[in-house]
């Protein structure tokens, strides 16, 4: 890799580990409070502490998260601490705790946008959340935010639980008053490699919904505005590309891949920016490439009570190695695959979530199913 070191253009930042549901496919592990963390969550004045350090970095986007963002009772100093930075942030929330007053609090702030999951209707959202009544309080959220003009996504983390009602829940965010959608492809990692045979969503299935979203795509027939966002930041990802390329589509797969898919890696690279254009923080203060490695303890790259983030975005020996590996070196099936140059080789911590080896293959990928 070149010698010269860009600096981080956006960062996931867990303002706190703790979280109020029980979500079964949850990335960051997250659980309720617990009694034996002195570093959890973060002093409002460690946290002023990142965010000038952010700035000293030209962050230029904060993604506050948790756990669950609004388990804080300081939230609100939290955001109010945010608009002093130079950075825009959103907030990812499973919207719950939120209050007709504390929507009002935030519409004041400068916030960007919050990013509400809602997996389904009532009893699938419920059941994806791991908490009954926890889609009546996020709807219930939903009207107080647009109440007070706050802008909202609607984000759905697709699983086994709701795919099946994946169209059904679009025509539901609607009719809530939100007109974008993330649907957040699943990633192995944390709870949802623990519960994998329950959550996975098998690749027959997906392909058939992937393929009728983008036929109502361009038939201008989708309730809301649709990106899908991969494990990963290819422009080609597998996930995408296999099943258009298997019925002669390839030119639909821009149809619906999130904007923040880029082609600013060279073209040796795995399609993996952890490390290399943004890291995550999580709630005990550990530094890692990206979010969904925050169950990987191997991957710590090192810690903001001990080292300023400069330091380690400069000089962590976990930073390098992500920067430097290379497609070339990738271990197992997807070595053969014609479609590597395309994919680039899929996620890395969903590999090593696997094998504990960042070269070794996305085994998600049918390709690699098909040969086991």
């Amino acid at each position: 890799m070149n010698e010269y070191i860009k600096k981080p253009y956006y960062v996931d930042l867990s303002v706190t580990p703790f979280c109020n549901l029980k979500c079964p496919f949850c990335s960051a592990g997250a659980a309720g409070r617990m009694n034996d963390s002195k570093k959890a969550p973060f002093t409002l004045s460690k946290l002023e502490d990142i965010f000038n350090q952010l700035d000293e970095n030209d962050v230029m986007r904060v993604s506050l998260e948790g756990g669950e963002p609004f388990t804080r009772s300081d939230i609100i100093d939290v955001l109010n601490l945010a608009d002093k930075h130079n950075f825009w942030y959103m907030i990812n929330t499973n919207a719950t705790l939120i209050t007709e007053e504390l929507a009002k609090k935030i519409s004041k702030t400068n916030v960007d946008k919050l990013c509400i999951s809602i997996d389904g209707p009532e009893k699938i959202h419920d059941l994806s959340r791991g908490s009954v009544g926890s889609f009546n309080k996020m709807k219930e959220a939903v009207g107080y935010l647009n109440k007070y003009n706050v802008s909202m996504d609607g984000i759905i983390t697709l699983t086994n639980i709701n795919i099946d009602y994946l169209f059904e829940t679009l025509e539901l965010i609607k009719n809530m008053g939100i007109s974008n959608v993330a649907i957040m492809l699943l990633a192995s990692v944390g709870k949802a490699f623990c519960n994998k045979h329950s959550v996975e969503v098998n690749y027959n299935d997906w392909k058939k919904v992937y393929l009728k979203l983008t036929d109502l795509k361009k038939e201008d027939k989708l309730p809301v505005n649709v990106n899908i966002v991969p494990t990963g930041e290819a422009t080609h990802p597998w996930m995408l590309y296999l099943p258009l390329h298997e019925e002669h589509r390839e030119d639909d797969l821009k149809l619906l891949l999130s904007p923040s898919a880029i082609s600013t890696i060279n073209n040796n690279r795995f399609a993996c920016t952890a490390g290399t254009d943004n890291f995550a923080i999580d709630g005990y203060g550990n530094v890692y490439g990206c979010s969904l490695m925050y169950t990987e303890k191997d991957l710590i790259a090192g810690n903001v009570y001990e080292n300023s983030i400069t330091d380690i975005w400069n000089n962590s020996s976990i930073f390098k190695k992500l920067r430097e590996i290379e497609i070339d070196d990738v271990k197992g099936d997807c070595a053969e695959c014609e479609f590597l140059s395309v994919c680039r080789g899929g996620c890395r911590v969903c590999s090593y979530a696997v094998s504990k080896d960042l070269y070794s293959s996305d085994v998600r990928c049918p390709k690699c199913e098909r040969s086991l």
